[in-house]
C-alpha cells in the first residue's frame, strides 16, 4: 500500500472511527462517485472519479478488515496504541452533518417546468438521534429521502424539485438539514429564460 495515502482522508473519517462509521463513510462515497451519477459529465470527470473509487475502495478494505487496519495504523502513526490514544484522548463528539454538493443550480430553464436534483447528507460527528430537514418555499420541495443503508437513517439521498412560474428570474434559497443541534445547507439556485420574442 503506498505510504502517502490516507485512507482515513480519503474516506473523510477520523482515525478512530468506528467499522459502522467506515461502513456510512464508503456507501455515501461509492453513491457520489458511481458511473451511473456521472453520465453526463466530461471524460476528465468520469476519469478522476474512476481514479478517487479506486482509492475508496482500496481504503474500505484496508480499514474495515481489524487485522489491516492495525498494520496501516502502525505504519501511519507509527506506534500501535496511537488509535487507543486518541480514542481516550477526545472527548464525546456531536453530531456534524455533511451535505454534497453544497449548490445545486438550474440554469436556463423554462417557467414551469419541474427540474430535479438531488443531495447526499451523511454524518461526520459523534451519534445522532434525529434527522429533520427544514421548510422550503413554495417553487421548491423535497420530493423524497432515501437512506443508502437499510439499518441506518444515514447517509442518505434527498431528491428536490424546483419550478419558476415567471420569465428571465432568479430563484435562491436553502435546505437546511438537522442533525440534533448541528446542521448543513444546501443553496439552490434557479434562472428561467429570457422570454423570446413573437
Amino acid at each position: 500500500m503506498p505510504d502517502e495515502e490516507d485512507f482515513y482522508g480519503i474516506l473523510g473519517i477520523p482515525p478512530d472511527a468506528s467499522a459502522d462509521q467506515i461502513k456510512e463513510a464508503y456507501i455515501y462515497k461509492v453513491n457520489i462517485l458511481h458511473p451511473d451519477r456521472l453520465q453526463g459529465a466530461s471524460e476528465r470527470i468520469r476519469r478522476l472519479a474512476e481514479e478517487d473509487l479506486k482509492k475508496v475502495n482500496m481504503a474500505y478494505e484496508v480499514l474495515l478488515d481489524p487485522e489491516r487496519r492495525r498494520r496501516y495504523d502502525i505504519k501511519r502513526f507509527g506506534k500501535i496504541g496511537a488509535v487507543s490514544d486518541l480514542q481516550t484522548a477526545k472527548p464525546p463528539r456531536k453530531p456534524k452533518a455533511e451535505i454534497y454538493p453544497e449548490v445545486i443550480y438550474f440554469n436556463d430553464v423554462l417557467p414551469y417546468t419541474k427540474q430535479k436534483g438531488a443531495f447526499f447528507v451523511r454524518n461526520v460527528g459523534g451519534p445522532y438521534t434525529k434527522v429533520l430537514i427544514g421548510k422550503t418555499p413554495e417553487w421548491l420541495r423535497v420530493v423524497q429521502t432515501k437512506p443508502l443503508q437499510s439499518n441506518s437513517k444515514l447517509p442518505m439521498e434527498v431528491q428536490i424539485e424546483a419550478i419558476g412560474i415567471q420569465w428571465r428570474t432568479e430563484y435562491s434559497s436553502q435546505v437546511v438539514v438537522r442533525l440534533d443541534e448541528s446542521d448543513a445547507r444546501v443553496k439552490v439556485r434557479l434562472r428561467t429564460q429570457k422570454k423570446p420574442r413573437k
